[in-house]
């Protein structure tokens, strides 16, 4: 019988401020039992297996990723949103890294909901490139370069990859953005001559 007081919520907002905390590796059901001072067996009456349960701290760290982007973006529109958008994919990053890796880790799934869930993820930066102009083959093209481009950022930074040099990386990250604005911005006046 289910702990008084003890929800399915409980179960899942403790897992995520555990694995935010301290990454994945440092989790088990066991540990999340003993912060929530229960038996393990207990939780089982609230969350049907470990993977289910990373499933729902997955879907959770996607929407709040999503609501990062959002926010970001939000009233803006070309390189401004662009550069919103970029800041807060980084911010929740270096701030969530452990709840960022999981998102990513748990994309390589075959679990039709993150699938779906992670799909989330692009829509705001697709309809900030649709701004500019770009067809939607372009937009899929330049999402994956900012994507790659942001993630990329952040794994080097967050690794110790930028501590070689007495410069801070925020420089850095500005100009890798600037880049990528000017060359969708010159794709989107290229594609409106073709088209013209």
């Amino acid at each position: 019988m289910p702990r008084q007081g003890l929800t399915r919520e409980t179960v899942i907002r403790t897992a995520i401020e555990m694995i935010d905390s301290k990454g994945v590796a440092s989790f088990s059901m066991v540990a999340l039992a003993k912060a929530l001072h229960v038996k393990t067996a207990s939780l089982y009456n609230h969350i049907e297996s470990l993977e289910a349960l990373y499933s729902a701290v997955a879907l959770s760290a996607i929407a709040q990723m999503v609501q990062a982007e959002e926010a970001a973006a939000a009233g803006k529109s070309g390189d401004a949103a662009l550069w919103s958008l970029a800041s807060a994919y980084r911010g929740f990053a270096r701030e969530h890294y452990h709840l960022y890796r999981f998102i990513l880790a748990a994309l390589g799934q075959d679990n039709p909901e993150l699938e779906q869930a992670a799909a989330a993820v692009i829509q705001p930066i697709l309809r900030i490139l649709s701004g500019y102009g770009l067809c939607r083959e372009q937009q899929v093209h330049w999402q994956r370069i900012l994507r790659s481009v942001m993630h990329g950022f952040v794994a080097h930074e967050t690794a110790g990859g930028f501590s070689h040099f007495p410069i801070g990386s925020d420089e850095s990250y500005r100009l890798a953005i600037q880049w990528i604005t000017a060359a969708v911005a010159a794709a989107g006046k290229d594609g409106e001559h073709e088209r013209g």
